[in-house]
C-alpha cells in the first residue's frame, strides 16, 4: 500500500474479484459486498449495479456529515432521510456516443423530522456543500446537482 506522508491523509483501500459474467466481489477492511447488472445487460441481477451503489454512497456520506455538522451546530433532529436519483446518458457506457459515462444530473433529497428553522437547515446544507467528500466529488466531475431540503411537514 502506498505511503501517506501528510497524517490528515487517509489512504483508502478496496479489493475486488470477478466471480461471474459482469459479477464481482468487492472487499473494504473487514466487509464485503458483491456488484452486479441487470439480467438484459448480462449480468445475475442478484445485486446493485456500482452506478446504484455510487448513489447509496452518496446518500450516506450526505446523512454522516448532517449529522457531524448538527452536533457542533447543536442541530436538533428526531431523524433525516435522503434520497437521490441520478439521471446517466447510457450512450456513454456503451460506446455508441461521445458523451460522460457518468451521471449528468443528480437530484437529492433530503426530509428532516425536526423543530428546528427552514433557515438552519439551509446553513447545515451549505456546511455539507462544503465538507462532504461525495458531494464534492460529483460537484468537481461536473455534475449538476439539486439539493432539495425541507423539513417532513413541508411535504
Amino acid at each position: 500500500m502506498t505511503e501517506v506522508a501528510n497524517k490528515h491523509v487517509r489512504a483508502i483501500h478496496a479489493y475486488s474479484n470477478r466471480i461471474g459474467a459482469l459479477k464481482n466481489e468487492n472487499k473494504v477492511r473487514d466487509f464485503t459486498f458483491t456488484i452486479d447488472e441487470p439480467e438484459k445487460l448480462g449480468g445475475t441481477n442478484e445485486a446493485p449495479t456500482p452506478m446504484e451503489y455510487i448513489l447509496g454512497s452518496f446518500n450516506g456520506c450526505i446523512l454522516i456529515v448532517i449529522e457531524m455538522i448538527a452536533k457542533e451546530m447543536k442541530f436538533s433532529f428526531n431523524g433525516f432521510t435522503a434520497e437521490t436519483t441520478g439521471e446517466i446518458d447510457r450512450r456513454g457506457f456503451l460506446g455508441t456516443a461521445p458523451v460522460s459515462p457518468h451521471f449528468q444530473h443528480v437530484i437529492n433529497t433530503v426530509r428532516f423530522d425536526t423543530d428546528e428553522s427552514i433557515e438552519t437547515i439551509n446553513l447545515v446544507k451549505k456546511q455539507v456543500e462544503k465538507r462532504c467528500p461525495a458531494y464534492n466529488l460529483f460537484k468537481d466531475a461536473g455534475i449538476e446537482i439539486e439539493l432539495n431540503w425541507k423539513k417532513e411537514e413541508e411535504e
